[in-house]
């Protein structure tokens, strides 16, 4: 008997946790790496994901903020720390060149998912809100990974690794911080959601303070803001009527979402994309398994612009 083949549908509707106001009930303090990151207060709202499936070289990183496409590397999976920092995180590079055109690539720091974030949150119900969380899993609240402070504290903090030289050298060239997700298995549910840069205004970011113990800061957890105390991401305002969302059904591990959590060049370009994972009903399968490197890209033949 033949298997049926299960499509994916051109849109599905799902609802977001978008960011609620403190006066309502919302935080400004943000907690990874802890139980409190899952129990965090949001505003949901209803929204159609559309999957760009057939479409994928109509979406770049500088127009809507981020593109899916092929991947290489010789790494399959990622169980040798050793062999990850070297030859995957090379792969990550080569990448990040060819198609952003960066002249300078260096990897940040990386985090693997391969938790279900519902089994999860059932396993960790009884434990107080600071306790560390038992897995890392797919982050469910619209968010931009860092706010442009934020994006400059992950850069110093990278650069004092460089010579004192070079690193002021770099901090004159334009820059950004761009992730590389890459799925460990076929994705059939838990797909990431990625907002069109175009479609956010900037008063619609609103700014959630971070700090991560430094006990925290470890694989168990998975957690690292490669800053060395604090950070300061974004959530998103909800606005549904201008928020245009898609996704990329189907994907495997020869290929690799490139997000742009920042870039500092001021104008004509998407500058940071709200993202985050969804469920829908469609969902089906293994959980999801993912591997996501952040990287900071230079561009050392474009002096930085003023905003």
């Amino acid at each position: 008997m033949a298997t049926a083949t299960v499509l994916a549908p051109q849109a599905v509707t799902t609802i977001l946790n978008y960011h609620l106001e403190p006066e309502r009930g919302g935080e400004i303090v943000w907690c990874p790496g802890t139980v409190r990151d899952k129990r965090r207060p949001h505003e949901h709202a209803e929204v159609t994901v559309h999957n760009i499936r057939g479409y994928e070289e109509s979406f770049t990183l500088d127009k809507q903020g981020f593109a899916v496409g092929p991947f290489d590397t010789s790494v399959a999976d990622v169980q040798d720390d050793a062999e990850f920092k070297g030859q995957y995180y090379q792969d990550v590079v080569a990448h990040l060149k060819k198609v952003t055109g960066a002249s300078k690539v260096l990897p940040v720091v990386h985090i693997t998912r391969r938790r279900q974030w519902d089994e999860v949150a059932e396993a960790e119900k009884d434990l107080p809100d600071n306790a560390p969380v038992t897995a890392p899993t797919a982050n469910r609240s619209v968010h931009v990974d860092q706010s442009y402070f934020g994006a400059e504290l992950v850069r110093d903090s990278k650069l004092e690794e460089l010579p004192a030289s070079e690193a002021e050298r770099l901090k004159k060239v334009r820059w950004a911080i761009i992730n590389l997700w890459r799925p460990l298995n076929h994705v059939t549910r838990d797909n990431m959601a990625l907002c069109d840069a175009r479609t956010v205004a900037e008063n619609e970011l609103a700014a959630v303070y971070a700090d991560l113990p430094e006990e925290l800061r470890n694989a168990k957890t998975g957690y690292n803001f490669a800053a060395k105390s604090r950070s300061e991401a974004w959530e998103v305002k909800a606005n549904t009527g201008a928020h245009k969302w898609y996704y990329a059904s189907g994907m495997n591990p020869n290929e690799a979402l490139l997000i742009k959590q920042f870039d500092s060049k001021p104008h004509g370009v998407a500058r940071r994309t709200p993202h985050c994972a969804f469920s829908a009903k469609e969902d089906h399968g293994p959980v999801r398994q993912s591997i996501e490197v952040r990287c900071l890209c230079f561009w050392e033949d474009q002096p930085q612009e003023e905003a």
